[in-house]
C-alpha cells in the first residue's frame, strides 16, 4: 500500500491551526528533509501476526505481574513547556528498569517535546525494548525509528486515519511493531484494518490536551487478542492500578514519572497494586 504525501496528511487533518497537535505536525513537516532516505542495516520484516520484543515484554509482564508498564522519557510538551528539561536520560531509564518497567517510550519530536531519536539509540545499552514516540507522517519517520533501534513505533489514528493500515504495513516491513493510538470510537476501524496487536487509548485529547477517563471494555470487544494500553492522565500509582482494574493490560506513564523524585518507587507501587489484583 502506498503512503500518502505528508503535506496532504497535515493539510487535511481537520485540526485547527492553533491546536497543539497541528502545531506539532507542522513542526514535523519542517523536519522531513532531516530524516533518513534509507536504512543502512534493515532488520527482518515482521509478518502480520508476528510477536516482536516490545509486545512479548508486555505480555510476559502482564502474565507474571498482572500488568505491564511502559515508562516514558520526555522533557517537555506543547501544553507544559520544558517541564523536565535536562533530566539525565540513562539515569532516568535505569530507575524505570529497576522499578519494573519492561518497555520504554521515548519522545523523538524536538520542537515541542525536546526529543531526539538519539535518545533511543543511547537507551539500547539497557537492553529494554523502546517505542519511537513521535508524530509519524512519512516513510522517513519510520526509517528513522528503524535506524535508531526502536522496537515499536507509534501510529496516531487521528492523524493517519484511513492510511493507518498502510503505515502499519510499512512499519512491519522495517521490522517495527506498530502501536496504534486511538482517541475515540470513530477510530476503531482504522486500527482493525491495520491488524494492530498493540492498541493504545489516549486519555488526552490531542487537539485541546484535556483529559478524559477511557474504559477498556469497548476496546476489548473490538480487539480481543491485542495488548490494550492506557495512555496519559495517570498521575499516581493508584491511577495506573485502576487502569488495570478496568481491563487494560498495560499502562504508559510519562509526565508523572518525569516529575517524580523517586520514579523507581512510583513504579514499584504500580506493580505491587497490579499483583494484588490477581493474588489468590
Amino acid at each position: 500500500m502506498a503512503l500518502p504525501q505528508p503535506l496532504a496528511l497535515v493539510r487535511d487533518s481537520g485540526l485547527a491551526a492553533s491546536s497543539h497537535l497541528q502545531k506539532v505536525l507542522v513542526s514535523e513537516l519542517a523536519r522531513l528533509t532531516e530524516l533518513p532516505d534509507s536504512v543502512a542495516a534493515p532488520r527482518q520484516a515482521l509478518c502480520f501476526k508476528a510477536t516482536g520484543p516490545f509486545e512479548s515484554a508486555l505480555r510476559e509482564s502482564q502474565r507474571r505481574s498482572g500488568g505491564a508498564i511502559i515508562a516514558e522519557y520526555k522533557q517537555g510538551s506543547p501544553s507544559l513547556g520544558p517541564f523536565a528539561a535536562g533530566t539525565v536520560l540513562l539515569d532516568q531509564l535505569d530507575a524505570y528498569q529497576q522499578g519494573g518497567a519492561v518497555c520504554f517510550s521515548i519522545l523523538t519530536e524536538p520542537g515541542y517535546f525536546l526529543g531526539s531519536s538519539r535518545h533511543i539509540t543511547e537507551a539500547a545499552a539497557l537492553g529494554v525494548p523502546s517505542l519511537y514516540k513521535g508524530f509519524v507522517i512519512s516513510a522517513g519517520h519510520l526509517r528513522e525509528a528503524a535506524a535508531c533501534g526502536a522496537s515499536a513505533v507509534l501510529l496516531i489514528a487521528r492523524v493517519l486515519r484511513e492510511h493507518t493500515a498502510a503505515f502499519a504495513e510499512a512499519a512491519r516491513g522495517l521490522g517495527l511493531e506498530p502501536l496504534v493510538e486511538l482517541h475515540d470510537l470513530t477510530e476503531f476501524q482504522y486500527a482493525q484494518d491495520s491488524g494492530a496487536r498493540l492498541v493504545g487509548i489516549n486519555a488526552r485529547d490531542l487537539a485541546t490536551f484535556t483529559l478524559g477517563a477511557p474504559d477498556a471494555a469497548p476496546l476489548r470487544k473490538a480487539f480481543p487478542d491485542a495488548i490494550l494500553i492506557r495512555e496519559s492522565g495517570l498521575s499516581t500509582p493508584e491511577d495506573a492500578v485502576r487502569a488495570f482494574q478496568t481491563g487494560f493490560d498495560a499502562v504508559l506513564v510519562g509526565e508523572a514519572l518525569m516529575r517524580s523524585s523517586d520514579p523507581k518507587h512510583f513504579l514499584e507501587r504500580v506493580l505491587a497494586g497490579a499483583k494484588a489484583l490477581v493474588a489468590p
